[in-house]
């Protein structure tokens, strides 16, 4: 066996460990679109972080302005 069969053999079984028959277009796409999908989740969770943290900062804020506001009022 050549270097290059065992290597396509393991690259065949790692892939089937993922699930995917490389010997089949439409798995391999299916595969890919998952990877996709992984990547549009994460982008989504990084920007909902992003907000939440915008959103405690802002109220923070407001805490701070309004106790503020409220000492220079007595």
């Amino acid at each position: 066996m050549s270097e290059q069969d065992a290597a396509d053999r393991a690259v065949k079984k790692v892939f089937a460990i993922l699930g995917v028959d490389i010997d089949k277009p439409e798995s391999i796409e299916e595969f890919r679109e998952d990877l996709r999908f992984g990547r549009k989740m994460r982008r989504a969770a990084d920007h909902s972080m992003m907000a939440i943290v915008g959103t405690v900062a802002v109220g923070l804020c407001i805490a701070v302005w309004t106790g503020f506001a409220a000492k220079l009022a007595e």
